[in-house]
């Protein structure tokens, strides 16, 4: 019979930390709870927190307030991981005239955690504290970052209801309110129907994204979704047999198809996509930025996506925001039997009713040099998306209170 490891083992040595990690969050909670009650909320102040810094719905949200008459009735405040780089993108976007109440505060701080505990209002992408918890001195919005596509929160059947702390939550149609009801431990009620803030962008066409095009007459935006990540949530969601949709062998032949075509087929990774890493060939009608290379760049996804003739994508919720254009979207995911993540029933199904089955590299060809054209509004379409819902940002603050 084995005899069970002794305390001094290598298996206690692997098994203490996680239990002195167990103990620390506890002790951090309880803390937390403590803080909520001594700690006063300001009403004038609003936090904004989201991951990367300044970016997607958060950030869509936070220029809209900073843009209006109010603005100035309040204190705006940015909760960050990296100051430095979110200073340069108030700088990039925004008249230093229309920042005169909003600061930056270092989030993994004890200011930062001071600062998070004065907030009357808080919008945010993710979360923000681990050990943190609503408590009702607040009115917490949790923007999110796209309509679920892929298992997300109690869909996964692992997440607890005690790792979400949030008062509300949105969705672009009253379907996708209940997904998100259920993900988030929500009530129904506390979703609200009013679109995403990110795609106001979607509408706003600037003539530096045109120049992606390069003289072409099309652009087409590939988003794949990341199948092994490394940063945030380090995970992989794909087999390891799985074919590798970005090959070079892959990228090569496609490249050559599209010679001729008058076509720019323009791909961005995912910013947790591990091939951020890699170095990636030059080719004549395919363009790969990076994450790091799009934001060095100032670049922002949905005004691109503003100036594009259609979208190819996998999964990626940016295809329930795209809807909104009313242009062809590709369904490229000849993988995706090799997909584990797992998917929110009935969306792909939905999905499939308005975009476009891509099964080879033939056919992605095919449609980067002659996308179909416009679709029609459809009954799924409006499951989906609602078509009205153009001002997200205004009707979420007005319910905010703001």
């Amino acid at each position: 019979m084995t005899q069970p490891p002794p305390h001094g083992s290598r298996f206690a040595a692997i098994v203490e930390p996680f239990r002195s990690q167990r103990a620390l969050t506890t002790c951090l909670r309880v803390l937390y709870a403590m803080l909520r009650f001594v700690v006063p909320t300001d009403a004038r102040q609003i936090g904004f927190v989201s991951a990367p810094d300044l970016t997607d719905n958060a950030l869509a949200l936070f220029e809209t307030l900073v843009r209006s008459d109010r603005s100035l009735e309040y204190r705006l405040i940015w909760l960050v991981a990296d100051r430095s780089a979110s200073r340069r993108i108030l700088d990039r976007e925004f008249d230093p005239s229309e920042l005169p109440n909003v600061s930056l505060v270092s989030k993994n701080t004890l200011r930062g955690l001071w600062t998070f505990l004065r907030c009357r209002t808080i919008f945010l992408t993710h979360g923000a504290y681990g050990f943190a918890h609503a408590g009702y001195h607040q009115t917490i919005v949790n923007l999110w970052h796209g309509m679920p596509i892929k298992t997300i929160g109690a869909h996964t059947g692992k997440a607890r209801r005690d790792t979400f702390f949030m008062h509300y939550s949105i969705a672009t149609s009253d379907y996708f309110a209940h997904v998100i009801a259920k993900a988030f431990y929500l009530k129904r009620d506390r979703v609200l129907v009013t679109g995403l803030p990110r795609n106001e962008w979607l509408f706003q066409r600037e003539e530096k994204y045109l120049v992606v095009k390069e003289g072409r007459a099309k652009l087409v935006v590939w988003l794949p979704t990341f199948r092994s990540s490394y940063v945030g949530e380090i995970r992989v969601d794909s087999s390891a047999d799985a074919p590798d949709l970005l090959s070079a062998a892959t990228l090569e032949a496609l490249d050559a198809r599209l010679d001729g075509s008058d076509s720019m087929l323009a791909i961005k990774l995912h910013p947790m996509d591990v091939k951020n890493r890699q170095s990636w060939a030059n080719y004549s009608n395919i363009r790969i930025y990076t994450d790091a290379a799009f934001q060095a760049a100032g670049m922002n996804l949905y005004k691109l996506l503003a100036c594009s003739d259609a979208l190819v994508t996998d999964f990626s919720s940016v295809a329930i925001d795209y809807l909104l254009l009313k242009k062809p979207i590709g369904l490229f995911a000849p993988d995706i039997s090799a997909y584990t993540r797992g998917f929110i029933p009935g969306v792909l199904e939905r999905l499939a009713a308005v975009g476009h089955k891509l099964t080879t590299l033939e056919d992605l060809a095919n449609f980067v040099i002659n996308p179909p054209p416009e679709h029609e509004t459809t009954a799924e379409h409006e499951l989906l998306c609602q078509m009205d819902l153009r001002t997200p940002s205004e009707s979420i603050l007005r319910a905010a209170g703001l």
